[in-house]
């Protein structure tokens, strides 16, 4: 999360962004923690506020786009680590 938050980060994990996300993964995750005191559902009005503020920052139409940019973004980083690994050190 270096350059963006985990809100951004889900968008771009799936191809139709936050809803595809949920779509593909509560399930999984409900799974994971059938005991967890307070879960919430990723439906109704959590996902449409996510989604919401999501769209107004990203349109759908530019998710393409963007998880190109991100990318791009994460092998930089990679990049500039393994350089500053080599003249540096680890």
């Amino acid at each position: 999360w270096s350059f963006m938050g985990p809100f951004e980060t889900i968008d771009l994990n799936a191809p139709g962004g936050v809803a595809d996300y949920a779509a593909r993964y509560q399930q999984i995750y409900e799974r994971i923690s059938p005991s967890q005191w307070h879960r919430v559902d990723w439906n109704g009005p959590v996902m449409e506020q996510v989604l919401a503020a999501r769209r107004a920052r990203l349109p759908q139409d530019q998710l393409a786009e963007r998880q190109v940019w991100r990318d791009r973004r994460l092998m930089a980083l990679a990049a500039h680590k393994r350089k500053a690994d080599a003249d540096i050190g680890a």
